[in-house]
């Protein structure tokens, strides 16, 4: 509906510029209008907000922050409304998945960072340039460079993000990034690498390069005392009590040596060492496999020994209760009949003496002095055979 032409004071029509005027006033209310409509669709529709299965979210509003549905940190897989930005900031933490720290830029070499197995290491001296290159000293006074990552989660999201996170303008004035590190990143390798400094200067380079990196190795270095810690054991348990110390609201999952080599000026010298190491390792581990081989050969022997004794002690103790039992009966029988048991006796060992001879010979005196003689006669014995000819 176009507005009503407006006339002179005279009656008559008013001028062009005045028509114009006036589609122009009612063009601009038009899109008022439809501004309003726009303001509106996105006030309502531009609030929504959804919280991903892998993290948490938490509301603030003027900067505070405000519950929703009576919780502080919102609940992952639902939708939200808030009011649009700058009134309410919607803030989403890694709540579910595992977040990797690394202490690489902290103890590893910035200018050549070859790696100790390198094949094509060159001979020449690279010599280590400080406030470049990181590094630790170890508990003897030797460099080394290493690399470590710990794996966590977050467990208390508000604390997380509360406590530790540091959005502070750069130098220039600006903002940062929306994607730039917060303070807890930054905070937790710092803990990771103070927990590594602290417990690599208290072992020996040999500890540290070579034989912390197992148990079975931790066992072997300490001879004739207690087993040492693993490494990776040992700054776990230090980086976990710094962090459970100020509550920083994460869990730690894994904390493993990603890397390490000697000083890039004397890698040549640590990879004959190295192997030297090897070599002595396998040598304790075919040291170990034979001694385990032995004691279970031995242990199978004794065994086997001691079963034989056990069956011949129990055989020659029933032997020995038959017998005596036998006595016994034969005691009572001869104290009821002495002549008829010392005859049976006699006859029985007549008989087994009869028993055990081959040739018998018999000789009966019967009453008119003659003698009746009797022969039993064993088995014709074999005779030898001849000796076959050529």
């Amino acid at each position: 509906m176009n507005p009503p032409i407006p006339t002179q004071h005279d009656g008559e029509p008013a001028g062009e510029g005045m028509s114009a005027l006036v589609r122009m006033v009612g063009f601009f209310f038009g899109g008022l209008r439809v501004l309003l409509v726009v303001m509106l669709a996105y006030l309502v529709f531009g609030g929504m907000f959804y919280v991903e299965q892998d993290k948490a979210a938490m509301l603030f509003r003027f900067g505070k922050l405000i519950q929703k549905e009576g919780q502080d940190v919102l609940r992952s897989g639902t939708w939200y409304w808030a009011f649009p930005y700058p009134i309410d900031r919607v803030e989403k933490v890694p709540a579910s998945r595992s977040i990797t720290v690394s202490t690489k830029q902290a103890f590893w070499p910035q200018t050549n960072p070859n790696q100790l197995q390198n094949p094509g290491l060159s001979s020449a001296i690279q010599p280590l340039a400080p406030g470049a290159d990181g590094y630790l000293l170890t508990g003897d006074a030797n460099i080394l460079h290493m690399v470590w990552t710990m794996t966590y989660r977050v467990s208390d999201v508000k604390r997380y993000y509360l406590a530790f996170r540091q959005d502070q303008p750069d130098a220039s004035g600006k903002p940062p990034a929306p994607r730039a590190r917060r303070g807890i990143d930054i905070f937790i390798e710092d803990a990771l690498a103070g927990a590594v400094l602290s417990e690599v200067a208290t072992r020996t380079v040999e500890d540290a390069l070579f034989l912390t990196r197992s148990p079975e190795s931790a066992a072997l270095l300490a001879e004739g005392q207690a087993p040492r810690e693993p490494l990776t054991s040992a700054v776990r348990r230090r980086v976990t009590a710094r962090l459970d110390e100020l509550k920083a609201g994460i869990e730690i999952q894994q904390v493993s040596l990603a890397e390490v080599q000697p000083p890039l000026c004397v890698q040549l010298a640590f990879r004959d060492v190295l192997a030297a190491a090897t070599d002595k390792q396998t040598e304790i581990d075919k040291m170990l496999a034979d001694e385990k081989r032995i004691v279970t050969e031995a242990g199978g022997h004794a065994s086997q020994i001691l079963a034989t004794a056990r069956a011949y002690r129990t055989s020659t103790v029933e032997s020995v209760k038959a017998s005596s039992l036998y006595f016994n009966t034969v005691l009572a029988e001869y104290r009821k009949s002495p002549k008829t048991m010392l005859i049976s006796l006699y006859t029985d060992t007549i008989r087994d003496v009869l028993n055990r001879a081959e040739t018998k010979y018999v000789i009966h005196s019967r009453p008119d002095n003659n003698a009746e003689l009797r022969l039993l006669l064993g088995a014709e014995p074999e005779k030898p055979k001849a000796a076959e000819g050529p």
